[in-house]
């Protein structure tokens, strides 16, 4: 959905009727646990499954309703824990209370509680409700003082405190702060990988360029250049990119027909990233 958006910006034609169907698809996941997320009932993968929802569902401009709502009250129960049965007493709650935390993790989509939260308090700016406005008010509080002292020591880190900071908005010594960062991480080959300890990636490289031009890098920026000749050289013969997982396995495999196998499901996500952020560097549109 973000590459149809962005490419549309670009001129290039979107598929409005695809774009439809995948906020139908989205909504139809949320809109039978409106009950259940109004009370604080556990979502599966919680916070970063809801945060991803509400994006998509922006993403076509959908309209708040009472699924959004319910979406939206469920992050501002769960906020500082997994799940509401993993409370355990004040004091355990006031340790992380400003975050939001997805409850699983499979790098690298879900690899960052510094991404839960920027997830999370994205769409709550985007859908809560006038009734709900206070609480997120106070959420956003405690999520800020949690942001400003969490250290940041992956790149999904990084680049999810850059993106919050430019569109949630922040001071801009801590926007260019965490920029440095950003820009410090890239690799020899002109890649960002998700860790130090790790080599360059597409998932990491796409993200880090499309994020960078988003928030405001030029993009004739040589770190950009160099993250896109990594693009470039690292894209398959069939147009997309491989990424080989290492998440454990969640859910048992089911070839859709995409290309790489049992990487199917994050090289989609792989390319996504890689693709939206050539479409950065495209012309636009007179």
């Amino acid at each position: 959905m973000l590459v149809s958006v962005e490419a549309d910006a670009v001129g290039l034609a979107l598929d409005r009727d695809w774009m439809e169907e995948q906020a139908d698809a989205t909504h139809a996941y949320f809109e039978p646990r409106i009950d259940d997320m109004n009370v604080g009932a556990h979502v599966p993968g919680g916070a970063a499954t809801v945060g991803y929802g509400l994006w998509a569902l922006s993403l076509d401009k959908r309209p708040p309703d009472a699924t959004t709502m319910a979406m939206v009250s469920y992050l501002l129960q769960i906020q500082g824990v997994a799940r509401l049965k993993d409370r355990q007493g004040e004091e355990n709650r006031k340790v992380s209370h400003g975050r939001w935390i997805a409850s699983c993790r499979r790098a690298p989509m879900q690899a960052s509680v510094v991404a839960d939260t920027v997830l999370a308090l994205m769409g709550i700016e985007r859908y809560a409700s006038q009734e709900q406005r206070a609480r997120a008010a106070k959420a956003r509080a405690d999520a800020d003082r949690w942001l400003d002292s969490v250290p940041l020591t992956s790149q999904q880190d990084r680049l999810w405190r850059l993106w919050g900071l430019h569109h949630l908005g922040g001071e801009e010594t801590s926007k260019a702060r965490v920029l440095k960062a950003v820009l410090a991480a890239q690799n020899k080959d002109g890649g960002w990988g998700e860790t130090s300890e790790l080599l360059s990636d597409t998932f990491s490289t796409g993200q880090t360029i499309f994020m960078l031009c988003d928030t405001g890098t030029a993009l004739d920026d040589p770190a950009i250049t160099s993250g896109r000749d990594f693009l470039l050289r690292t894209q398959q013969t069939d147009g997309s990119w491989k990424f080989v997982s290492h998440a454990i396995p969640a859910q048992q495999f089911f070839d859709n027909g995409d290309p790489h196998g049992k990487n199917q499901f994050i090289s989609v996500a792989a390319t996504a990233w890689a693709t939206s952020a050539l479409i950065q560097l495209m012309p636009q549109p007179e």
